[in-house]
């Protein structure tokens, strides 16, 4: 064991992205790979964890990817389609030949299987189930009928269980045969006759209570359990709140039929946190480095497009106001001013409404609590921001009721900006639209019109005093 971790631990310096010596090494995979030298590629990699060798895969070219996949055990090809990124796994696994496919899924749980057959085409998925034993092909197509982001596909279909009415000796039993199928055991779920879950026992508490004992002595009943059809993110959201390791899922009757680890759950909030950011920019969830160009421009241009359409409203206030900047050139320069800091202070507020709505902080229940403390953080920024900004106009331009133009204009913004950012995305969950997509577009350009409104609007009303 401490062999293999020093031979991991090597390799993961010799692939460090941001060392001298790493293109030197890839040189070296190249150079064997083109003179087909198996046995030192293997010697090379020997003892590499499968997340370190998909590094390495960035560097290389695919043909050279695949004969380096080819070369590795079958427990760690699989392993290594799991670490891939989602575009380079779907292009990689249209390479591979449906017996190097079904190969590979003889050493994962059924979750990691479902999750790599639902990048295959329906046709090549087909075969590849058709080379599995029946047993493990029923159970990988019924787990690929639950609804996509569900507990029931997220699940793996893994797991030990002991009937209520047995002693801890026949548990223990059932966990020894199942620890050959399952990577990890948290917990053995107890069940009636008729599989309806009725609680848990952590693993050292079956091995550390006499082997005569009754289960329903030592179990659990407080058992977390999710119904197939929760959604994901809901499912990460408990564990972090109760701090789970391992939760049972169930079907329609209460019958378990999967459990979700700590490990599913921590790939589920990296892709939700991901998810949320680049939608908030207007960007597809999906793209990644590697996507194509042409593909990225093409999911990026829509939002852009919305944002011409706003940029176009936004215009049409300012040229109602023509005549007033005509007749005072000095509104054009200050302008930027009230809209610019309007728009950041409504994205702030954006950004902690959707970010509590992902954690489950804030519902339907509490919205007006959320809606007050934003409307409350823009009074006093607008008071703090409209008074500097008068000020500052005031000892720059000389004219006072410039000045208090702008700090108006700025205090109301302010307030605007911060009462549009907490209820748009609130809105928008009610309408069951994802805030995340459309809240800062929502909030920008409500932030550039009523901005642009109240500033020109109050400068053409105090027109006199500013000329």
């Amino acid at each position: 064991m401490e062999e293999e971790r020093k031979k991991e631990s090597e390799f993961r310096i010799k692939i460090d992205r941001d060392s001298d010596s790493y293109d030197e090494f890839v040189g070296q995979i190249k150079d064997l790979i083109e003179t087909q030298d198996s046995k030192q590629l293997k010697e090379m990699l020997d003892g590499a964890h499968p997340a370190d060798i998909v590094t390495l895969f960035r560097d290389l070219e695919r043909e050279e990817e695949l004969y380096l996949f080819r070369l590795l055990p079958k427990e760690d090809q699989a392993y290594s389609l799991i670490k891939m990124e989602e575009e380079t796994l779907e292009s990689f696994l249209e390479e591979l030949s449906v017996d190097e496919i079904s190969n590979t899924l003889d050493h994962i749980e059924t979750d990691e299987t479902t999750y790599l057959l639902s990048y295959l085409p329906g046709a090549k998925r087909e075969l590849v189930l058709a080379n599995l034993s029946k047993a493990d092909s029923f159970e990988i197509r019924s787990q690929l009928g639950f609804r996509e982001y569900s507990a029931g596909r997220l699940m793996s279909k893994d797991f030990a269980t002991v009937s209520i009415t047995d002693n801890v000796r026949k548990g223990i039993i059932n966990v020894r045969k199942k620890a050959k199928e399952i990577e990890d055991i948290y917990q053995v779920y107890v069940t009636d006759e008729d599989g309806v879950l009725e609680g848990f026992i952590p693993l050292k508490d079956l091995f550390l209570t006499p082997i005569n004992t009754k289960v329903a002595k030592i179990t659990n009943f407080s058992v977390f359990a999710f119904h197939y059809d929760v959604d994901q993110e809901e499912v990460a959201n408990t564990f972090k709140k109760y701090d789970l390791v391992s939760a049972a899922v169930t079907d329609d009757l209460g019958r378990i039929i999967g459990r979700i680890t700590v490990d599913d759950v921590l790939e589920i909030v990296e892709e939700e946190a991901s998810e949320d950011i680049l939608l908030m920019a207007g960007v597809s969830e999906d793209e990644r480095l590697s996507t194509p160009i042409l593909q990225s421009v093409k999911r990026r241009i829509i939002w852009l497009n919305v944002n011409l359409l706003t940029a176009f409203v936004s215009s049409t206030v300012v040229a109602f106001f023509e005549d007033t900047i005509s007749q005072i050139v000095v509104l054009a320069t200050l302008m930027p001013i009230v809209a610019g800091l309007g728009g950041n202070a409504g994205t702030q507020s954006v950004t902690v409404v959707i970010r509590n709505i992902a954690t489950g902080d804030l519902s339907f229940s509490n919205w007006w609590e959320a809606v007050r403390k934003e409307f409350t953080i823009g009074v006093i920024n607008g008071l703090v921001l409209g008074t500097v900004t008068g000020c500052m106009i005031f000892f720059v331009k000389g004219n006072l009721v410039l000045g208090l133009v702008v700090g108006t204009a700025m205090f109301v913004n302010m307030i605007v900006a911060s009462l549009t950012g907490s209820l748009v995305p609130i809105v928008l969950k009610a309408m069951r639209v994802d805030p995340a997509i459309a809240s800062s577009i929502f909030v920008t350009a409500t932030t550039d019109v009523c901005g642009f409104f109240f500033f020109l609007g109050l400068a053409t009303v105090f027109a006199k005093y500013l000329i």
